[in-house]
């Protein structure tokens, strides 16, 4: 799947982890990321309200949702 709108060959990839345990984070001086803990049918229905845009997540959140019957 092509996650820009343009011509490209740009593959993206998404996964599905659980049981996971918080480790220390090492963020490089040029990333601004925050870090959301949510219960999955919040974030799914955060893509149905258009909260989150990137399309790639929206993909794999609405997929999975599918697959979860959500």
């Amino acid at each position: 799947m092509a996650d820009s709108n343009s011509v490209t060959d740009e593959v993206g990839y998404a996964f599905v982890a659980e049981d996971l345990t918080e480790g220390e984070t090492s963020f490089e001086e040029t990333e601004d990321l925050r870090i959301w803990k949510l219960p999955f049918s919040e974030a799914h229905q955060m893509v149905l309200d258009g909260e989150i845009t990137d399309s790639l997540s929206m993909v794999a959140i609405l997929k999975l949702g599918r697959m979860l019957r959500i």
